[in-house]
């Protein structure tokens, strides 16, 4: 069974017939608001985009008029039918938002701490990050053996392509995968490539629920103040903005 499908499953069991009740999509994060209060954040999906000013929306009907693929007012659960498993970036992006809204609740299943204190590193280790995270790669340098960074995009040479995690993910000894691999769907991808039991999803993307990722630790974020964060999102703010602010806190769940 894919993530996408344990999501779904798994959010359907915490939700009744909540709508959705505001969402915004920022230039780095989307936000969804549920109309029970429950709020939650990923990045958003900006790089699969066409860059289209339309994106979002598609003309239905004979008046041509835009209509878009995710409302206000929709019911919570025929958005995640729908946008967990769709092709288009943008819409994952808020169905992912509203699943990380769904499981933004019981905060006292959280700790507190740092990832990479929490996971614990030596000397021998080779450490695979899929997903350019590089406040983790620079902290774990002078720490371990090797850091090996996987990402789609090559912003410079440390950086290897993806489709290298086949051949070197496997001899890593730590994994942390960003959570934004979830919202665009290559987790399952990643996973099936990972050779060690020391692995953690890292990221606000993170989605924050038990028995579904098969990892040691998730690191993501829980939403202190919903009202704050919206204004922030929808004026370009990013994940350390949303931090700093107030707005969110970083959480974790270990198993």
């Amino acid at each position: 069974m894919t993530i996408a499908k344990k999501l779904y499953d798994m959010a359907l069991k915490n939700i009744d017939d909540e709508i959705i009740e505001d969402f915004v999509i920022g230039i780095g994060e989307t936000a969804v608001k549920l109309s029970d209060g429950r709020t939650g954040f990923v990045a958003t999906n900006k790089e699969d985009t066409l860059g289209k000013c339309e994106e979002f929306y598609k003309c239905m009907g004979l008046d041509g008029m835009p209509e878009s693929k995710a409302e206000v007012g929709m019911k919570v659960k025929d958005l995640l039918k729908v946008g967990l498993f769709s092709g288009d970036p943008l819409l994952r992006s808020v169905s992912y938002a509203a699943v990380n809204a769904i499981f933004n609740k019981d905060p006292e299943r959280f700790i507190e701490g740092d990832t990479l204190k929490l996971m614990e590193f030596n000397k021998k280790d080779i450490v695979g990050i899929v997903g350019e995270i590089t406040p983790f790669v620079d902290a774990l340098r002078p720490k371990v053996w090797d850091v090996l960074v996987f990402d789609r995009q090559r912003r410079h040479d440390q950086i290897l392509p993806d489709w290298a995690i086949i051949e070197m993910l496997p001899k890593c000894t730590a994994v942390i995968i960003t959570g934004t691999t979830i919202v665009n769907g290559t987790i399952d991808y990643i996973l099936n490539y990972i050779n060690t039991e020391r692995v953690a999803i890292a990221g606000p993307s993170t989605i924050m629920v038990e028995n579904v990722f098969p990892v040691k630790i998730l690191s993501g974020s829980f939403i202190e103040d919903s009202d704050k964060l919206f204004d922030l999102v929808k004026k370009g703010a990013g994940t350390r903005t949303l931090f700093r602010s107030g707005a969110a806190r970083k959480v974790n769940l270990i198993f």
